[in-house]
């Protein structure tokens, strides 16, 4: 079922690919030549073509549009800029992560800046994903959250 107009996020008027962009926890790895693994909190695994614009999720290939794969992948490699307001304790802490680009914010003014988007997460000693059932990538790794926990 194809949707005529954007669902939008109330507090920010954004779209809610966005939102889910954002806020979602994934992974994103690049592959070389524009391309991407996108890993999503469930575990399922989509690849992302950055410079046509494509995914292999059922969201881009059944109904055509810009999935939330693809807006990751474009936030989290400076493409597309976070929006100017977000609130960065809201925002997945491993966005931009695992790419070598960095995330940009757009400026109030319209311009974009290039400062690094930083999350709320600061605490060296505890990781953000303490406070959650799924483990950071990273913690995962260090073998220091098991999945399955």
């Amino acid at each position: 079922m194809q949707t005529t107009s954007a669902e939008r996020h109330e507090s920010t008027d954004l779209e809610q690919r966005d939102v889910r962009a954002l806020k979602e926890y994934m992974t994103t790895l690049s592959l070389g030549d524009d391309v991407y693994s996108v890993t999503t909190q469930s575990g399922s695994e989509y690849c992302v073509g950055a410079r046509e614009g494509r995914c292999t999720c059922p969201d881009h290939q059944y109904r055509e549009v810009e999935c939330k794969h693809i807006r990751r992948v474009a936030f989290a490699t400076g493409e597309r800029p976070i929006p100017a307001g977000t609130d960065a304790d809201e925002v997945d802490a491993q966005l931009g992560q695992h790419v070598e680009e960095t995330p940009k914010v757009a400026a109030t003014d319209g311009g974009v800046t290039l400062a690094e988007f930083t999350t709320g997460d600061t605490d060296e000693d505890e990781c953000w994903c303490d406070d959650h059932d799924f483990p950071c990538f990273d913690c995962y790794l260090e073998g220091r959250r098991d999945l399955y926990e």
